[in-house]
């Protein structure tokens, strides 16, 4: 009889663990249709340089007026915070579920084209600067997605 009772509790947590499969892969199936700003809307993410105590926090966002805001330290121990908006004028060129690509124009000959994606729990940005229609600067760099609350950052005053 003990036996039979394992067998049904085995078989009745198999069930559950189908169930749970099944309901994931349908939640998948409906970020597939979210763009990519509406999927990683609200997630944050963290660079670090442990020798200099500098760190960058970067949170999309799902609105393509404001993509993403950053908090920027040198030294760890304060923050300094920016907007998107704040560097120029924006415009999300493709915002696809896989990534968003975003121009902000810096001044009449300057602007930069940045291509966010992620892959599990890596951001990567790749940020190209132009002048005068010419590539001047091309980079790349990671995130990683953090639990870290932006709210709880000290920031710096001037």
């Amino acid at each position: 009889m003990k036996a039979i009772m394992l067998k049904f509790r085995a078989l009745g947590l198999l069930t559950m663990m189908a169930l749970a499969l099944f309901s994931c892969s349908d939640d998948d199936d409906n970020d597939a249709s979210k763009s990519f700003l509406e999927k990683h809307g609200g997630t944050v993410w963290k660079f670090e340089e442990p020798v200099s105590g500098a760190a960058i926090y970067a949170q999309i966002n799902s609105i393509e007026s404001n993509p993403f805001e950053i908090w920027i330290s040198f030294d760890g121990t304060c923050f300094f915070y920016e907007s998107i908006t704040d560097t120029g004028n924006i415009e999300v060129l493709e915002n696809t579920e896989n990534k968003v690509v975003i121009r902000i124009d810096e001044g009449a000959t300057e602007y930069s084209i940045l291509q966010l994606t992620v892959t599990g729990d890596v951001l990567a940005v790749n940020s190209k600067f132009y002048e005068d229609g010419q590539l001047e600067d091309d980079e790349t760099f990671v995130l990683q997605r953090t639990n870290d609350n932006p709210d709880d950052l000290v920031e710096c005053g001037f």
